[in-house]
C-alpha cells in the first residue's frame, strides 16, 4: 500500500511520463502530433487477447449481474475459441462478416473475441434498428451469418428476422438459404428456446474444440479489419467503416492507459450498448486489453441497475455519456451516501458541464473524471484527458491528443488556419478507419490521399496539446450520446399524406444535451401532432430517432437559391419565435 506522499509521487510520475509525448510536435499554424513514449503493437486483436489470459487466467473477465454469468479470461478464450472454430466449420471464411445484434450480454463479447480469433470481422448492429435499417445493414456488408441476442419483454429478434426471411421456418441450422439475403448462411441464436432455422450459440461452444483456432490466427494481420460499427450519415442511410486490428489494439491500448487500467486491478462498468464504440472499443475492448474485469449490470440502459452494480460490485471505473451521469446522479439523490471505490468517471458523447464533474466526484466520489473525443471512423479516441487534468480542463476541452496521432485545424479549402483559430479538425493516424465498407466514393470523400481524416467538426487546438469543440459543420444531431442524421427523419415524414415539407433540428436539452424536434409546413386544413409522427415513423425507425417535439410553420427560411437554412429554424426555436 502506498503511503500518501508516495501515491502523490506515483501520480505525478505518471502525469509526467503520459505528457512526455510532449516531444509534441507544434507549428505556428493548427498542428499537432503526439508521437507517443511507447512504440505501436503491431499484434492482432486476438492475440492480445491470448496474451491476456494467458497473464491473468483466473481474474474474472466478464460477470454480468443481469444474465447471472461469470467468465474468466481463460474461459472467455476457451468459450471464444470454440466458437470461432465451429463458425469457420459452419464454412464461414476470413474476412467474411458476422453480424452481432444483441442488447448487453456476455455472448456479445464472445462472439467478438471469437471473430477477432478467427480472422472474421464483426458488424456491431444497433438492437434497436427496425426491418429496414436491419436489412441494409445485412445487404450493405453481405453478413455471412449473425448472432442475435435472446428475447427482451419490448424486442423479440427473432420475430423480426423470421419476418425478413420467410426461409427460417423451415431452413436446416447452418444452411440457410435467402433470396433477400444471398450471403447469409446462419442464423445463430443465444435465447434459451429452441427456433427454426437457428443454431443455439451455446450449442456450438460446446460441440466444436478450438484445436484448429491457432491456424485460423496465424492467417490475421494487423492490418486486416477487425470491426464494422454502423455510424449515422448526412444522407440517412448508416455508414459502415471498418477498423483494424492495429487500430483497436492500439487504441484500446493507449486509452486505457489514459484511464490508469494498467495501474492495478479495476473493475469497470458499462452503461453505454455494445454496439457503440464507446461501449465495444472504449470500454469492453479497453477493459479486456488491461486485464480489467468487465461489469454488466443490465441488458439495456437501465439507471438503477447500473447503479446497483457500481456499489455492490465496487467499480472502481465506470464509463457513459454525460446524460447517463445525469441520471445517474438523479438516482442517487433517493439513496443518500453511498459507499464507492470510484477512481475514474469516462464521460463521453458530448460535453461535461464544470457542475456535472463536480457532482460527479461529490456524490459519486470519483477521484478522476475524464473527457473523451472521437469518432467510428478513427476507431475510436482521438483526444482524451490526462488523469490529473483539473475540472476546468476537463469541461472546457475534450482532452489530450493520443499517442501516435497528429491534427491539424483546416479552413473550407483544407488549408491550416492560425494555432487556435477555429475550423474542421482533421486527425491521421494508425486509428483511421481502412474505409467505409465497399464505398471507395464516400471514403475518398472523407479520408483524403494524404491519409487525412475529415472529422466534420469545428475545433480549435493550441500548443500544450488539447482540443476544444466550437461546434459541427454537418447536419448530424448528437441526442444523449447517440448521432442522428435528420435526412433520413425527414425523408420518411416527407412520405406523410399531410405533410409537405419538414426540417429536423436538434434543440438544447438540459439531460441529453440535444431533443429531436420536427418542424413541419403541413397541407392547408391538415393538423398534425407529435402523436401522428410518432405513429408513422413507428415500426420504421429506431426508436431514439423518433422526434419527440413538434412546431408548424408556413414557411422555412431559405437562401436565395431556395435551399433551407436549418440553422435559422434552429435558432428561431431557441429564441422562441417557432
Amino acid at each position: 500500500m502506498l503511503s500518501k506522499t508516495g501515491l502523490v509521487a506515483s501520480r505525478l510520475s505518471r502525469s509526467v511520463n503520459l505528457r512526455l509525448s510532449r516531444s509534441l510536435s507544434s507549428t505556428k499554424d493548427s498542428y499537432l502530433h503526439n508521437p507517443g513514449t511507447e512504440p505501436l503493437n503491431y499484434s492482432t486483436l486476438g492475440d492480445v487477447i491470448l496474451e491476456t489470459a494467458h497473464k491473468y487466467p483466473g481474474r474474472v473477465a466478464v460477470k454480468s449481474v443481469h444474465e447471472g454469468v461469470t467468465l474468466t479470461y481463460e474461459e472467455l478464450l476457451t468459450q471464444a475459441d470454440r466458437l470461432g472454430c465451429a463458425l469457420r466449420a459452419q464454412g464461414l471464411e476470413k474476412g467474411d462478416r458476422i453480424g452481432i445484434w444483441s442488447h448487453n450480454n456476455s455472448a456479445w463479447i464472445i462472439a467478438l473475441v471469437a471473430a477477432a480469433r478467427v480472422g472474421l470481422i464483426s458488424a456491431a448492429i444497433n438492437p434497436l434498428y427496425e426491418k429496414s435499417e436491419l436489412s441494409f445493414c445485412i445487404k450493405k456488408t453481405a453478413m455471412k451469418s449473425i448472432i442475435f441476442g435472446e428475447e427482451l419483454p419490448n424486442r423479440s429478434y427473432y420475430n423480426m428476422l423470421r419476418s425478413l426471411i420467410p426461409e427460417l421456418d423451415t431452413a436446416k441450422p447452418g444452411a440457410l438459404k435467402s433470396d433477400r439475403f444471398p450471403s447469409l448462411t446462419s442464423i445463430i441464436s443465444c435465447d434459451k428456446r429452441e427456433l427454426p432455422g437457428t443454431t443455439n450459440i451455446n450449442t456450438l461452444i460446446a460441440d466444436h474444440s478450438s484445436n484448429e483456432v491457432s491456424k485460423y490466427s496465424s492467417d490475421v494481420t494487423s492490418r486486416d479489419g477487425c470491426i464494422i460499427q454502423f455510424t449515422s450519415g448526412t444522407t440517412g442511410e448508416p455508414k459502415a467503416p471498418l477498423d483494424s486490428h492495429c487500430g483497436v489494439v492500439n487504441n484500446t491500448y493507449f486509452v486505457g492507459k489514459r484511464f490508469t487500467f494498467h495501474e492495478g486491478h479495476h473493475k469497470v462498468c458499462l452503461q453505454a450498448p455494445m454496439f457503440h464504440a464507446l461501449g465495444s472499443i472504449i470500454t469492453v475492448l479497453g477493459t479486456l486489453r488491461h486485464g480489467s474485469t468487465l461489469v454488466i449490470a443490465a441488458p439495456t440502459y437501465n439507471v438503477h441497475a447500473n447503479l446497483n452494480a457500481l456499489i455492490s460490485e465496487e467499480c472502481t471505473t465506470i464509463t457513459g455519456t454525460p446524460t447517463m451521469f445525469v441520471d445517474m446522479l438523479s438516482a442517487l439523490r433517493s439513496k443518500g451516501d453511498v459507499p464507492s471505490k470510484l477512481r475514474v468517471a469516462v464521460a463521453a458523447g458530448a460535453p461535461c458541464s464544470p457542475q456535472l464533474i463536480r457532482d460527479i466526484q461529490g456524490h459519486l466520489k470519483a477521484r478522476s473524471v475524464l473527457a473523451l473525443y472521437g469518432l467510428t471512423e478513427s476507431t475510436a479516441c482521438i483526444f482524451s484527458s490526462l488523469p490529473d487534468d483539473n475540472i476546468d480542463m476537463v469541461a472546457e476541452t475534450v482532452g489530450y491528443i493520443q499517442d501516435h496521432v497528429e491534427v491539424k485545424v483546416v479552413d473550407e479549402e483544407g488549408k491550416p488556419v492560425p494555432m487556435g483559430a477555429p475550423g474542421e479538425l482533421v486527425s491521421r493516424g494508425y486509428n483511421t478507419m481502412i474505409g467505409y465498407w465497399d464505398e471507395p466514393k464516400k471514403t475518398s470523400d472523407t479520408v483524403d490521399k494524404d491519409g487525412w481524416l475529415y472529422t466534420g467538426d469545428k475545433f480549435t487546438i493550441s500548443e500544450d496539446g488539447y482540443g476544444r469543440i466550437v461546434g459541427r459543420l454537418k447536419d448530424i444531431i448528437v441526442r444523449g450520446g447517440e448521432n442522428i442524421a435528420p435526412k433520413e427523419i425527414e425523408d420518411l415524414l416527407n412520405t406523410h399524406p399531410d405533410i409537405m415539407e419538414s426540417q429536423v433540428v436538434g434543440v438544447s436539452d438540459e439531460r441529453l444535451g440535444e431533443e429531436l424536434c420536427a418542424v413541419l409546413r403541413v397541407r392547408e386544413g391538415a393538423t398534425v401532432t407529435v402523436g401522428d409522427v410518432a405513429k408513422h415513423l413507428t415500426g420504421r425507425l429506431a426508436r431514439f430517432k423518433i422526434p419527440r417535439l413538434l412546431k408548424l410553420t408556413d414557411q422555412f427560411p431559405k437562401t436565395a437559391s431556395g435551399k433551407i437554412q436549418k440553422f435559422k429554424v434552429k435558432d428561431m426555436i431557441e429564441a422562441g419565435k417557432l
